[in-house]
């Protein structure tokens, strides 16, 4: 696909990864796939997507951590996020855009998007962030 935009999926979960992949490559998006937040962080650093979409709860580096440092690269710091995420439901906590700006400091996502994904609200929440 070439003159694709680029979105990097970065989620532990090999089910969520190949649904979402699926969907944006049906909206002609070029997918690359992560398996953790510190393997994202490196496949973003060496070649930095359009679009990232990030799960939360990971192993060896979680969701939080790799937006942190995302939005402190100056490789990645421009680049939209949207987040994926459970842990709304599964901790009944509500994560927000302000939320994560005042306690991580930096400008919060793009965009959330509660798991299981719904891919027409996945879609709108990406066109609503790149257009």
């Amino acid at each position: 696909m070439a003159g694709a935009k680029r979105v990097l999926i970065v989620d532990d979960d090999e089910s969520v990864r190949m649904f979402v992949a699926g969907v944006m490559e049906a909206e002609g998006w070029a997918t690359e796939e992560a398996l953790n937040g510190q393997q994202g962080v490196d496949q973003a650093e060496l070649d930095v997507p359009d679009l990232i979409i990030l799960d939360v709860n990971m192993p060896v580096m979680d969701g939080f951590q790799a937006f942190q440092h995302f939005r402190n690269s100056p490789f990645t710091d421009k680049v939209p996020i949207i987040m994926l995420t459970g842990i709304n439901e599964e901790h009944g906590e509500d994560y927000s855009r302000e939320r994560m700006e005042q306690e991580f400091g930096v400008e919060g996502p793009e965009g959330f998007v509660d798991k299981p994904v719904d891919p027409v609200f996945l879609l709108q929440s990406v066109m609503g962030v790149v257009g």
